[in-house]
């Protein structure tokens, strides 16, 4: 005992560090406890024994199901080959149509059902599902591969409501819409349908920052280039689906063109029509008189004066065209008769209505400014429409008097006809007002 006292007195202070195995040692044989102990709080040996169990029947129950441990499956033949997984589904590759024949014996499980044809036209790889009914429950696809692209028939689920319900997250070009054109000119005006009957809401997007909520729209491009027009219907419950279509617009050309000489004189001066259209690559002239030219710039002579339209189509690659027509293209023409707005007779008397250029520096006579006249004709009358004056001759203007005597000062009206020499007529009428010294 006093041995005993005698070490308690002198290691009841010592510290001692145990080596790490043994703390690990420790442990392991702590946690085998727990695991073979029950605590329905925590995972042990009961519960795995639980599991395992479970996963042997489920087992024996997916083998006899699918025919691999049942010997009486009938004789199944897909696209021609021997297949073993029908009665739970079918394997099979989805891009070419596929013919599934089963023949129904009379010792095949109740679970198996005869089908005698299913198509598929879509891409990828997938499964389909088969129940007692003999059709297919196409709400069961199992997209696998990454399939993108599903048919107008895949999109949609059958019902007896309405026979286009939107089915979740499935994807698919260019069949929920129409569009009345995929390319064409700018501006290029379109018209989209919508062609699902059953949805929430609906967004479009145009491809060049424009979009709409209208179940048919209309959508004006008016600048050349590509765009993807992309249509999302949406269902409730998070159901949606979406296409696209690209549209294609081609830039429209310019037609532009001058008429040299810019005065021309008919039918003295051959016409030159200078082109200066951009984008084209065909051309049109219409010369306004019945004849036509394709010639890039061409040249044309006319057989008399008359108002002539002239106009230009001009045409793209692409086909679309732009145009141009002047009106009147000869209106302005070298030949031309003008009148003055006021003159001042010679008091000392008539001049007999000759003018020269001396009379013309003190502006006595009241005559034309003309070139090209042929026939020629001036009448003055007084503000009552009184004749007071007439002249047949470019030559000879009026002076001021009437019957030997100086009218008097005022306002008098005159008109004038004749042709040009080139046969164009012309009729005017304007006042001038006689001034006195």
């Amino acid at each position: 005992m006093r041995v005993r006292e005698l070490f308690r007195q002198k290691l009841e202070n010592a510290e001692v560090i145990p080596d790490v195995s043994v703390e690990a040692d420790l442990m392991r044989r702590l946690a085998l406890r727990e695991f073979l102990r029950f605590i329905p709080s925590r995972f042990n040996i009961y519960y795995l024994g639980g599991l395992v169990a479970a996963g042997i029947a489920a087992g024996l129950l997916l083998f006899s199901g699918t025919g691999i441990l049942n010997k009486k499956t009938p004789e199944k033949i897909i696209n021609g080959q021997d297949s073993s997984a029908f009665a739970g589904f079918i394997n099979i590759r989805v891009g070419q149509p596929l013919t599934v024949n089963v023949d129904k014996r009379a010792d095949a499980p109740s679970n198996v059902v005869a089908i005698n044809t299913v198509q598929e036209q879509k891409t990828g790889t997938g499964r389909v599902f088969v129940d007692k009914t003999g059709t297919r429950d196409t709400n069961n696809i199992n997209p696998a591969g990454g399939i993108k692209s599903f048919t107008k028939k895949g999109l949609f689920s059958d019902s007896s409501v309405d026979s286009k319900k939107l089915k979740n997250g499935y994807i698919s070009d260019g069949v929920l819409f129409e569009v009345s054109a995929l390319k064409g000119c700018s501006p290029l005006k379109l018209h989209f349908i919508n062609k699902v009957n059953s949805f929430d809401s609906c967004r479009w997007t145009f491809g060049d920052g424009g979009y709409s909520n209208q179940k048919d729209p209309d959508w004006i491009f008016d600048v050349e280039g590509e765009y993807k027009v992309v249509l999302q219907v949406f269902g409730h419950n998070g159901l949606q689906a979406s296409s696209s279509v690209m549209i294609t617009v081609y830039p429209r050309p310019k037609a532009r063109f001058e008429i040299s000489p810019e005065k021309a004189v008919l039918p003295d001066d051959e016409i030159t029509f200078f082109n200066y259209s951009s984008n084209a690559v065909r051309f049109r002239w219409n010369f306004g008189d019945g004849n036509y030219s394709e010639l890039f710039e061409p040249k044309h002579r006319y057989t008399k004066f008359d108002n002539y339209n002239v106009g230009l189509v001009v045409y793209s690659e692409s086909g679309c065209s732009d145009s141009l027509v002047v009106m009147n293209a000869f209106s302005d023409s070298e030949y031309f008769i003008k009148l003055p707005n006021a003159f001042i007779p010679n008091p000392g008397g008539s001049t007999g209505g000759l003018y020269s250029s001396k009379s013309d520096e003190v502006a006595q006579v009241f005559h034309p400014v003309f070139s090209g006249v042929a026939d020629y004709q001036l009448k003055i009358f007084s503000k009552l429409g009184v004749l007071i004056f007439e002249s047949n001759d470019v030559n000879i203007g009026w002076d001021g008097y009437f019957k030997g005597q100086l009218c008097n000062s005022g306002v008098y009206i005159w008109k004038i006809r004749g042709t040009f020499i080139n046969g164009e007529p012309f009729v005017n009428m304007g006042d001038v007002t006689l001034l006195k010294k």
